[in-house]
């Protein structure tokens, strides 16, 4: 028995795992920005702009921007995932570095790279958060730099302490380490995931094989259940003829010894066999002997009765040898009229009646 099992590549299968949970992922993150941003923006734009007036006007176009980008990629999902994930990436970094520059070390620029890293992990893993941390790493060095230097302005409410060069060292310094605080464990959980999917496609496979040989052990039992069937029919079309042998003893004569006890199928059976000896090869004459019948009631005698009347009516005559006395007194006492079915003592004494 051959079985093809489709061949699958349980690799290629956790990827597509992997892929769907951070398109859901993206997707989901996407909703929750775009309900809470409207709120964000809203009360976040009126409160700047009751504090800073006019010059909160920049800083309105720039969420405002933002914020129309995230609908965009939360509604169009013809857009491919790695596109989104791109678009929306790129945003955070630029709302990130603006706000670094902006507010210095007293706004939450670091808390906004900090996500953007954490986001880098989930939606292209280990690769693409150390590749964002390095970004984030160095826009936080340049924008240091710069905010020493006195080339970017520092609010009227900065701490001079907190923008000298020891101040920028000691926040990066603490913002890597506390990237890397929240960045182990994230990739930890990564690496269980990527396990995880591994896992479930290789026990996916594996339902999927047994299934397949499932099928096709019931498709084989189903064959071997259609043969033995075909071979039982035959074993009982063989005692058939095994029960009701014919011999054809003269041209035209045939005889039928019944031995052993006649029920009703296999007095159906003797019926059968006989009407189709007698179409088949053209006989003129059935001898039944009864010989080897050990009782005979009113079912072997209505029987034999049905048997002769039916190759009469082929045109074939009947006749029935070796009733016993026992026999005899049993019909009498059943009162079974015989008269219509030729009765002799041996199938000799049909054969010299007939010369």
């Amino acid at each position: 028995m051959n079985l093809t099992i489709p061949a699958v590549s349980p690799s290629l299968d956790a990827t597509k795992l992997l892929y769907r949970w951070r398109l859901r992922l993206l997707n989901g993150l996407l909703w929750v920005l775009a309900a809470v941003g409207f709120v964000t923006l809203v009360g976040g734009g009126w409160s700047d702009y009751q504090a800073l007036g006019a010059e909160a006007i920049p800083y309105l176009i720039a969420y405002v921007g933002a914020y129309l980008i995230v609908l965009t990629i939360a509604f169009v999902r013809r857009i491919g995932f790695m596109a989104r994930a791109l678009v929306l990436l790129i945003t955070l970094v630029a709302m990130s570095a603006m706000i670094l520059a902006t507010d210095g070390l007293i706004g939450s620029g670091r808390v906004f790279w900090m996500s953007g890293v954490m986001l880098a992990f989930a939606l292209f893993g280990v690769r693409g958060g150390i590749a964002m941390l390095i970004v984030s790493l160095l826009a936080f060095s340049i924008i240091g730099g710069l905010h020493v230097q006195g080339i970017l302005s520092v609010p009227p409410q900065q701490i001079e302490t907190l923008n000298t060069a020891p101040d920028w060292i000691g926040a990066g310094a603490v913002y890597l380490g506390a990237v890397s605080l929240a960045a182990v464990p994230f990739m930890y959980l990564l690496q269980r995931l990527g396990t995880l999917a591994q896992s479930a496609t290789q026990d996916a496979t594996r339902a999927q094989e047994n299934a397949c040989l499932a099928e096709a052990r019931a498709a084989e039992l189903e064959r071997q259940t259609a043969r033995l069937q075909e071979t039982e029919q035959m074993l009982r079309d063989l005692v058939a003829t095994l029960e009701t042998p014919t011999v054809e003893i003269a041209r035209g004569v045939v005889l039928a010894p019944l031995v052993g006890q006649i029920d009703s199928r296999r007095a159906d059976a003797l019926l059968r066999r006989l009407l189709n000896v007698a179409s088949a090869r053209r006989i003129r004459l059935v001898i039944i002997d009864v010989a080897g019948v050990p009782a005979f009631d009113t079912l072997v005698a209505q029987s034999l009765l049905q048997t002769a009347q039916a190759l009469e009516l082929i045109g074939c005559q009947a006749a029935i040898t070796g009733i016993s006395p026992a026999m005899a007194q049993t019909i009498t006492a059943l009162g079974v009229q015989m008269d219509s079915i030729t009765v002799a003592r041996s199938p000799q004494d049909v054969l010299r009646h007939l010369e």
